[in-house]
């Protein structure tokens, strides 16, 4: 089966809608691959099989059980690859990435398979009339997904928002309708990117109303999401507003004796929403874990500079082991184990937001906004000096301001959210230069700089004649 046009061919929904998950009932008709996609969802139960199907996609190997997570890690300062490996993501390790890269084509094609599936699972769920709390639930879960996946997409294969002053540059392509034909979108500009996706998070918090559902979308996670999104826009205002909205809600950060031990557990009082990995469905020899555990491939390390950055008694330098890669490789080696299960069951839970990274989010808008405001400054320091001394009680209170402020949470942001996918992110939405650090060297490369997104999959421009490739990428 070739798959065509951002993998939109309605032959290729039908079966991941009908390949994961599925119940019994939504089995029992015959020849599923030729499935009429209209008037498969009839009810709450046939709703919610499609949008654990939705769901499903998140766990791709190229998505959050891998690719998505480490490479804002490996690309920046946090992490490389030992010169002990199987040869995978060594491209992206030297900056050598080509437009027909296997992982990048997955993520491209795992997260628009995430929107092909949540835009027919809305419309049809929407079609369905019904005002009961619980499928307005699941129809706000759907639009929190699909903006979940417009978020990764555009930060992956776009540059940020300020990149340009009007965030008119080129993102990815809009789809929000079931397509019943192969089409051709063109690429959307940044902005109308982001336009749709807070536009979808708007609407989703107009729906969900269940305030805990683990490993899904309540109103906490998508509070959470919307001030991530308004901190990339540096909409500081909003990102402060939603940020407490989200602090508000019925999750706590973890003590600081528990906070080791919750990356062997799932869904912990601050994780607000997870990717679960069933023993069932987790990624196997192909998931995180097993890139990080030694007992597994091994060969993702972490940087002795990110060690260092922990004091000797912040909790979180327990989540770095010193050992020896190998004797002729790196001695010493500092190995993840954020992902302790990459020795053992493989099916570590993926915790893609955190009630601390939303302090962290309010402390940046709220240093940002301090800048004109002097009365933020304060509210900004509490919040940093949360996540700063939850982690090492003996750290000083921070009382920095202005920029010096803004680069502390910077800093802080890397040590408490390292390994979860974030710090390439974090550096070229501030334009900052990218200090890449490997085994054996360290290149520092420029902002702006061509290499900071990744390319459009070669499959995919030369299936759609309207897309334009990144600068830089051949087409």
């Amino acid at each position: 089966m070739k798959i065509l046009s951002t993998y939109l061919r309605t032959f290729l929904l039908a079966m991941v809608f009908l390949g994961t998950s599925c119940s019994s009932s939504f089995l029992e008709l015959k020849n599923p691959q030729a499935l009429p996609l209209r008037g498969t969802i009839k009810d709450l139960a046939t709703l919610t099989t499609a949008s654990e199907g939705v769901y499903a996609q998140f766990k791709g190997t190229d998505y959050y059980n891998r690719t998505f997570i480490l490479l804002p890690d490996l690309l920046g300062d946090n992490v490389f690859i030992s010169r002990s490996n199987t040869g995978k993501y060594l491209d992206h390790d030297i900056f050598a990435v080509t437009n027909d890269n296997g992982y990048v084509l997955g993520a491209w094609a795992a997260m628009y398979r995430v929107i092909v599936n949540a835009n027919m699972a809305i419309s049809e769920g929407e079609a369905l009339a019904a005002s009961d709390n619980a499928t307005k639930q699941i129809i706000g879960e759907l639009y929190a997904a699909r903006a979940l996946a417009y978020f990764d997409l555009v930060r992956m294969f776009a540059q940020p928002y300020n990149f340009t002053a009007d965030a008119s540059h080129l993102g990815v392509p809009i789809v929000t309708e079931p397509n019943f034909e192969i089409i051709s979108p063109p690429r959307s500009t940044v902005k109308e990117v982001y336009d749709q996706i807070i536009s979808d998070l708007q609407h989703a918090l107009s729906l969900l109303n269940t305030a805990q559902k683990p490993a899904h979308f309540t109103p906490t996670a998508a509070n959470a999401l919307l001030a991530k999104v308004y901190l990339y826009t540096a909409d500081w205002s909003n990102a402060e507003k939603y940020a407490t909205d989200a602090i508000s809600g019925p999750y706590s950060l973890l003590t600081t004796t528990n906070y080791v031990g919750s990356w062997n557990a799932n869904f912990s009082v601050e994780s607000l929403l997870e990717i679960a990995n069933l023993a069932t469905d987790n990624a196997g020899v192909n998931s995180i874990s097993y890139l990080y555990e030694q007992a597994g491939y091994g060969e993702a390390l972490a940087t002795a500079d990110l060690y260092e950055t922990y004091t000797a008694t912040d909790i979180r330098r327990q989540l770095i082991n010193v050992g020896v890669r190998n004797v002729t490789f790196e001695n010493p080696a500092y190995f993840v184990k954020k992902y302790p299960k990459g020795g053992s069951t493989n099916d570590d839970n993926i915790k893609v937001l955190r009630l601390s990274e939303v302090y962290l989010i309010r402390a940046e808008a709220r240093a940002e906004l301090g800048k004109t405001d002097a009365s933020k400054n304060a509210l900004a320091q509490q919040d940093l000096n949360m996540i700063v001394q939850r982690a090492d009680t003996e750290a000083e209170e921070v009382t920095l301001t202005g920029d010096a402020l803004v680069e502390r949470i910077l800093l802080e942001r890397r040590k408490e959210l390292a390994f979860e996918g974030n710090r390439f992110f974090d550096l070229t939405r501030r334009k900052k230069d990218v200090n890449h650090i490997r085994s054996l060297e360290e290149v520092v490369y420029t902002y702006p700089n061509e290499k900071f997104v990744m390319p459009i999959p070669i499959a995919e421009t030369n299936a759609n004649d309207n897309i334009i490739q990144n600068p830089g990428w051949t087409q």
